[in-house]
């Protein structure tokens, strides 16, 4: 059991797929770069390996079964890295070994490394807040490729953040679990009717993360580890 590992010594890279659906071809060519270029040990979480790495003591949040799976990953790389560290990426297509970023973070005092945020990138958040994110994008880390020192101030901040919000929404997404992989609030499902599920898309994740990386800026460095963006789906 990997319980006691951390993630950033041992060069974990940890890749998530928590839904019933098969992977597409792309997303496994995808998968296969990742193992085959980065030189990392990658642990592939899924259904039947997530198990093995939730904490006794720690265990998922209660609004876990009710997620959609594009949530689910967004809670568990939350969860990850803060009980683990190490690095994260979704599987995209990816042509870079990994072992310099490691090395650039291991070898410094900050809490984490990622890439910079693309212009189009920041969580859609209203207000000044949003506005002032969308002027320092390049402050920002984007969403999709990141390592992490596990046990931080900034990993606390972000399971406990997230996990407030599941807190919030539980009773809601007990009445309205989700009902496909991609289900965020006010889509339409099939039927032309809008979804109940209460969760919008960046929700749990980019409009927590980012206004959480801009607070820690100062100890967060940027380098280019980011996969590619096109046909990954």
């Amino acid at each position: 059991m990997p319980h006691d590992l951390d993630a950033l010594e041992s060069r974990t890279l940890f890749c998530l797929w928590t839904g019933h659906e098969a992977m597409s071809d792309d997303r496994l060519r995808a998968l296969w770069t990742i193992f085959r270029t980065t030189g990392c040990a990658v642990a592939f979480l899924n259904r039947d390996t997530l198990g093995d790495w939730v904490k006794p003591e720690h265990p998922l949040h209660p609004a876990w079964p009710h997620l959609s799976a594009t949530h689910k990953a967004d809670y568990l790389r939350c969860y990850l890295m803060h009980h683990y560290g190490g690095g994260y990426t979704d599987i995209k297509t990816t042509s870079k070994a990994w072992g310099p970023f490691f090395d650039q973070l291991g070898q410094s005092d900050k809490l984490a490394l990622g890439y910079q945020e693309l212009a189009n990138g920041v969580a859609p958040l209203e207000g000044p807040l949003g506005d002032e994110l969308r002027r320092s994008y390049t402050d920002l880390i984007g969403l999709c490729a990141f390592i992490f020192r596990k046990g931080t101030p900034l990993t606390a901040a972000w399971l406990a953040r997230t996990e407030a919000l599941l807190d919030r929404k539980l009773p809601d997404l007990r009445r309205h679990p989700a009902i496909h992989p991609l289900d965020r609030q006010g889509i339409l499902l099939p039927d032309g009717t809008p979804s109940p599920y209460p969760l919008k898309w960046t929700e749990l994740l980019g409009d927590i993360f980012h206004p959480l990386v801009y607070e820690f800026r100062e100890q967060i460095l940027q380098a280019p580890l980011q996969p590619s963006f096109s046909r990954y789906r």
